[in-house]
């Protein structure tokens, strides 16, 4: 990436806008849009201190809790808009000695962000159809990364979060990111399988070393500019998910914010390539049509097969062009994959409706014990879920339910020390109540399938449904 690049491509942005414009110049119908309301709808930015608790915050947890999503500033036309493409807003509670010592909630620093509040634009290049970041927030390299797909650079915070500047990590590459790298445990290194919206020919695999600097990518050849928003990696392979979720011209033409949707001439299949390998070393394996927004993990067994655990959704933007909810079926499976016959064995390990599979991350890429989804109603979007805890060796599960009147986004898993088994530690998550009333962060102790409240920490203000969030240590 260039100055020179980076200015063509703002410049190409505002040709995109322009011409989205005079396509939809015409009034039209300012319909509703569920994804603005109730418990998503947009909220200020705050900071709050005196933060009331219930029960006790483990003392061993000293850190900060970060949550990222969609929070747009402006809707122009709430028919159009889509849930997945409002400014991102990050959210943190910081805990430290068994206090619950302050929340805030803030925009990524864009420049649309910084338009609309008339302050100066953030250092850093452009890149990618639009700026907007919203998807998922990690801590790499001793910096906060806000992270999102199809092409716009992550965005680098500091502790306080505050945006720094707008850049593919640590490097001058001129490349899209995803919204979930992977990390490998042994090395540090983030793996990542990548698309860009300009771009409908290729995916990209790309490999980031502990310090953030770019040591390997691919350019892999695909068709239709299918959306891969997440991938896996075992200890020594990663996986592809080029599923039938394609960029579409006829829902740009339509006015759509996102244009993606279901493309039934999209052959559905799954690659498998070795670390740091090259498109022509990945063995593809074609399935019956699905689509997969995220994985729990994956591993090589003792036959050598690959096992991967993740939800499945029967299709996706077939119906909606304003969020993924379409009353359809999102199961969790486990798919055994058979390099050796080009096979794919699929088993449904939970066909409840849910979402957001994570595990005690100090087992990625490794056999893992446990798994932790959050169910939805298939009839209706806005209703109490509940956490699943699978055990997946002993074909358990356990529920527990925030009440309701709640909702509860992503559960992040933190192990109670370096040494404690798979599954001992806590599971916190933002909850959200279904009136829109104030949020609260909850603590739960966890061991195996074993789930008991343990904090409540009210927030003093609402946080919109979001996306992905990640717990983060205070450093030593």
């Amino acid at each position: 990436m260039t100055p020179l690049k980076s200015k063509l491509n703002l410049f190409r942005q505002s040709i995109m806008q322009k011409g989205m414009h005079w396509l939809h110049r015409k009034p039209q119908h300012q319909g509703s849009n569920p994804y603005l309301e109730g418990v998503f709808a947009p909220v200020t930015e705050v900071e709050q201190f005196d933060l009331n608790v219930y029960g006790e915050i483990p003392p061993q947890l000293n850190g900060m809790l970060l949550r990222i999503g969609p929070n747009p500033i402006h809707v122009g036309n709430p028919s159009l808009y889509h849930w997945f493409v409002g400014d991102g807003m990050l959210h943190v509670l910081r805990i430290e000695n068994g206090r619950a010592i302050s929340f805030k909630s803030c925009f990524i620093e864009t420049d649309v962000v910084q338009h609309t509040k008339q302050l100066p634009l953030k250092n850093g290049f452009r890149r990618g159809s639009n700026g907007v970041v919203n998807t998922n927030v990690v801590f790499h390299a001793n910096k906060i990364w806000a992270l999102i797909e199809a092409g716009t650079f992550p965005a680098r915070l500091d502790l306080d979060l505050n945006t720094e500047t707008h850049q593919f990590f640590n490097t001058d590459a001129d490349l899209p990111f995803t919204a979930h790298p992977h990390k490998d445990n042994q090395t540090g290194y983030l793996h990542a399988i990548c698309y860009d919206a300009l771009d409908l020919r290729h995916a990209y695999y790309e490999v980031l070393d502990q310090d953030g600097y770019l040591i390997h990518f691919v350019k892999i050849p695909v068709k239709h500019g299918p959306m891969i928003h997440d991938c896996a990696i075992t200890a020594t392979d990663i996986l592809i998910f080029d599923l039938p979720v394609t960029f579409s011209v006829a829902q740009l033409l339509k006015g759509s914010s996102l244009p993606y949707c279901w493309n039934d001439q999209h052959q559905a299949r799954i690659g498998v390539l070795p670390k740091f390998g090259q498109a022509n070393e990945i063995q593809w394996i074609d399935i019956t049509p699905c689509f997969v927004f995220h994985a729990a993990n994956a591993y090589r067994n003792e036959k050598n097969q690959i096992v991967v655990d993740l939800v499945v959704h029967q299709h996706m933007f077939k119906q909606s062009q304003q969020g993924p909810f379409e009353q359809q079926k999102a199961q969790l499976e486990r798919w055994v994959i058979d390099l050796k016959a080009l096979s794919i064995q699929r088993n449904v390990i939970d066909a409840q409706a849910q979402e957001f599979p994570r595990i005690d991350e100090r087992y990625t890429g490794e056999m893992h014990r446990y798994i932790y989804t959050v169910s939805f109603d298939e009839k209706k979007m806005t209703a109490a879920n509940q956490l699943r805890c699978h055990d997946v060796l002993e074909q358990r599960l356990t529920t527990y339910s925030f009440g309701e009147e709640w909702m509860t986004g992503e559960v992040i898993f933190i192990p109670e020390s370096k040494l404690s088994l798979e599954g001992v530690g806590y599971l916190m998550s933002y909850v959200h109540h279904l009136d829109a009333l104030p949020s609260k962060v909850v603590i739960l102790k966890v061991h195996g399938t074993e789930m008991q409240l343990h904090a409540e920490i009210e927030l003093g203000v609402r946080v919109p449904l979001g996306f992905h969030g990640n717990w983060v240590d205070f450093p030593q």
